[in-house]
């Protein structure tokens, strides 16, 4: 421990002599010695100060039992988690959004990162595991009110982080949807069932479109009512971010779902490149056919057809082919049957008399054994290209994982509107700095966290000043790694 001794004037005009040490920049005062008013008794008080400091530093192990032990004096009180905390607001200030946010909602990012669940969970965790006491009431009123000013300047400052850290150039985004249910059965105009990937068909959801960059950097997202279909959600998100940052070239990467004649048709009309998973089952019997005869049958070699690249895969082909004869084996168990499972065995119809094995369905399912479908209007890029183009979704899948999951972003239990959206809004910004994280240590966000929680401040009480000393953990190897690579 370092001490000082330090000499102060009264308000009686004397001198007092005290010894000290500074905790988080500030004074703590350890030891009163008196005052003098002469220069000789204050050498006399600062010769017991030194003598003071010498008996402390000179006592003997934590543990023993001798009046010379340290908790005769001193006693643990607690521990914090401080150094993840300061952290943290490293990377929040980095970003900019102490700029339009306040201290109290920067300290529910920060506790949404460490210890995520609800807001009274994030409250209870600030202040029991870092002295941080926020009124709950002023928190919940920040929640009512929803400002798309403030989401447009937070996506601003993040976009910023992706333009400097990451080369982002709007170029070339990833876009996918995802739903979050509520802890409720109550439904409203905003909250509404739907089709929930989450597998909570009963409960009111809403719908999240995100956009990402090339890394799974997210830049921009919206809210949509919970029954709204995802291929809907498309387009206004990726006009409206086009028309917020004046984009004059664009390829945007999709699964099948976003796919629709109207959708290509707005692309094309707003000069929007794309690349969007083909639903090739829905395709004539004579594209069927077409594709069948004329895409290659080697691993990963690809064909065009118009605005249609194709690809084989033998592994796909593998795992197609064992999918569809388990299914076909458990229709067969129901031929001739009467069964009330017709509606989940793919290759069984009816003629209303007898069951029987659909065998048109099952020779167009042969044909597109272990092929891929991409549509896409790019002119210059191969098709080994536009295949590896797509395959970047798995990133922003990667994404709502650490929003779902490592930030439990659902179930969620605000139930108006704009808490709904602000709630959104704040793990969207614990996201970005999750991912950031992610991107620049090469690390999961759950294996940070454990890191920087190894790094405690234990806090011990002086007996008799009442003094609390704060002690913090030695830096492992490995936090000092993770702060190296983040700033």
């Amino acid at each position: 421990m370092d001490f000082k001794i330090r000499t102060t004037k009264t308000s009686s005009g004397k001198t007092a002599v005290q010894v000290i040490n500074y905790v988080k920049r500030k004074v703590n005062v350890l030891k009163h010695l008196g005052s003098g008013d002469n220069k000789e008794e204050i050498e006399i008080l600062k010769e017991q100060a030194t003598n003071w400091i010498k008996q402390e530093l000179n006592r003997t192990g934590l543990f023993q039992d001798n009046e010379d032990s340290f908790f005769k004096n001193y006693q643990y009180e607690d521990f914090t988690y401080r150094f993840a905390y300061e952290f943290l607001e490293k990377i929040y200030l980095k970003f900019n959004f102490n700029k339009h946010l306040d201290w109290q909602v920067k300290d529910l990012i920060i506790s949404k990162i460490l210890e995520p669940g609800s807001t009274r969970h994030c409250i209870d965790f600030l202040e029991e595991f870092l002295d941080i006491k926020h009124s709950q009431t002023r928190i919940y009123n920040w929640f009512k009110i929803f400002d798309e000013k403030l989401k447009d300047n937070l996506e601003k400052e993040i976009i910023e982080i992706a333009k400097n850290e990451f080369d982002f150039d709007f170029s070339f985004v990833l876009y996918d949807v995802t739903t979050l249910y509520f802890e409720s059965f109550k439904n409203d105009e905003f909250k509404r069932p739907g089709f929930s990937k989450d597998n909570k068909h009963n409960q009111p959801q809403i719908v999240i479109g995100l956009v990402v960059t090339k890394e799974g950097f997210p830049v921009h997202y919206e809210v949509f009512k919970g029954n709204t279909f995802e291929g809907n959600t498309f387009l206004p998100i990726i006009l409206d971010f086009k028309n917020k940052h004046d984009i004059k070239s664009l390829t945007v990467v999709a699964d099948s779902a976003m796919l629709s004649k109207q959708n290509i048709e707005l692309l094309k009309l707003n000069n929007l490149n794309y690349i969007i998973s083909a639903r090739l089952f829905s395709l004539t019997n004579v594209v069927l056919e077409n594709i069948y005869k004329n895409t290659p049958k080697n691993d990963r070699e690809t064909i065009r057809i118009d605005d249609l690249i194709l690809e084989f895969s033998s592994t796909r082909f593998k795992k197609d082919k064992r999918e569809m004869e388990k299914q076909i084996e458990k229709a067969k168990q129901y031929e001739n049957t009467k069964t009330s499972k017709i509606s989940k065995l793919k290759f069984l119809k009816n003629d209303k008399v007898n069951y029987f094995l659909n065998e048109e369905l099952i020779d167009r399912n042969s044909k597109l054994l272990g092929i891929k479908g991409y549509f896409t209007n790019l002119k210059n890029s191969t098709n080994r290209e536009i295949v590896d183009y797509y395959h970047n979704l798995f990133k922003i899948e990667h994404a709502f994982r650490i929003a779902k999951s490592d930030l439990e972003a659902r179930p969620i239990y605000h139930h108006k509107e704009n808490s709904i959206k602000n709630h959104i809004l704040l793990c969207f910004v614990a996201l970005s700095i999750s991912v950031f994280l992610e991107l620049r240590t090469e690390l999961s966000i759950r294996h940070i966290v454990k890191v920087l929680k190894t790094i405690t401040d234990a806090k011990i009480q002086n007996k008799i000043t009442g003094e609390i000393l704060i002690n913090r953990k030695i830096l492992s190897k490995e936090a000092e790694e993770l702060i190296k690579m983040s700033y």
